[in-house]
C-alpha cells in the first residue's frame, strides 16, 4: 500500500517561523505552498520552493482566494471568471519560481473557502480545473475525496488525488466540519493517529454524527499549524512501517 503525506506551507509573511517550518519537510512527501493571496510571499515561497528541492519534497500550488486577514478562509462573491484568473496566476507564479529554481511543479491543491466551496459546486470547480488545464494538463489535482472537484477534475482529463485529513472531523456527507462546530479540529496526536490509520487502511471514517462513511484516500494532509503536527508525522512514519505503506509521493505513469 502506497501513502503520500503532504502539509500546507508557507503560510507566513517574511521568516517568522520560516526555518521551524521547513523542519516538517523531511517527514512529508508533497507540500503545498501559499502563494501569496491568502498569505506568503515572495521571499517565502522561494525559500520554501529551495528546501523542498533539496529534500526530494514533491511541489505544489496552493492558490486561494484574496483574503489575507481572514486567511482564505472567508467565502468570496466572484464571479467564475475571476475565480479563473486568480487561480490561473497563482498557479502560474508558483510553476514559473519552481522552474526558475530547477523544479516542476507536481500538483494544485486549493485553500480554505475556495477549497471547501469548489468542492460543493460544479461551476466553481469548472472555472479552477480549466485555470490548471490551461498552464498545464499533466499537473496532479489534489482535492477533497468524494467531493465535486474530483469528479470534474477526472471528467477534464486531470489526473486527481483524493484527500483525507487526519486532524478534521468529517460531517456525515464527506464534507469537512466548518471549523466554528466544536470538536471540528482533533486536537490530540492519539486522535489524529487513529483517524489517519482508519482513512488508509480501511477507507472509512466515524463522522461527527456517529456513523462510518467510506472516503477514498490517495494523500494524506497534516496542517503544519497544529503544535503537535511534527510528532504527528514522526508517528505516522514508524505506523507505517509497522504496517507495511509505503510512504512517497503520488506519480502519474
Amino acid at each position: 500500500m502506497k501513502l503520500d503525506i503532504n502539509c500546507d506551507m508557507g503560510e507566513m509573511f517574511g521568516q517568522h517561523r520560516l526555518d521551524e517550518d521547513l523542519g516538517i519537510l523531511r517527514w512529508i512527501t508533497s507540500v503545498n505552498i501559499a502563494c501569496g493571496f491568502h498569505s506568503g510571499d515572495p521571499h517565502v515561497i522561494c525559500r520554501t520552493v529551495e528546501a523542498a528541492l533539496k529534500q526530494g519534497v514533491k511541489i505544489g500550488a496552493h492558490p486561494g482566494y484574496p483574503d489575507v486577514h481572514g486567511f482564505g478562509r472567508r467565502s468570496m462573491n466572484l464571479s467564475m471568471r475571476e475565480v479563473y484568473e486568480l487561480v490561473l496566476y497563482q498557479v502560474s507564479a508558483l510553476e514559473g519560481i519552481t522552474r526558475a529554481l530547477g523544479g516542476t511543479l507536481h500538483h494544485v491543491k486549493l485553500h480554505g473557502a475556495l477549497y471547501n466551496e469548489a468542492a460543493e459546486r460544479p461551476e466553481l470547480a469548472e472555472a479552477v480545473v480549466r485555470a490548471i488545464t490551461d498552464i498545464r494538463d499533466d499537473l496532479i489535482l489534489y482535492a477533497l475525496s468524494g467531493s465535486s472537484l474530483v469528479q470534474v477534475g477526472l471528467e477534464n482529463g486531470l489526473y486527481v488525488a483524493e484527500e483525507v485529513f487526519a486532524d478534521r472531523a468529517y460531517l456525515p456527507n464527506g464534507r469537512l466540519a466548518p471549523r466554528e462546530l466544536e470538536g471540528s479540529i482533533l486536537i490530540s496526536k492519539e486522535e489524529q493517529l487513529h483517524q489517519a490509520s482508519q482513512l488508509v487502511k480501511e477507507q472509512r471514517v466515524r463522522t461527527v454524527d456517529g456513523s462510518t462513511i467510506e472516503l477514498a484516500a490517495d494523500t494524506l494532509c497534516i496542517h503544519a499549524e497544529s503544535s503537535d503536527s511534527l510528532h504527528v508525522l514522526k508517528e505516522l512514519h514508524r505506523w507505517a512501517k509497522q504496517n507495511e505503506v509505503c510512504l512517497e509521493a503520488i506519480a502519474v505513469y
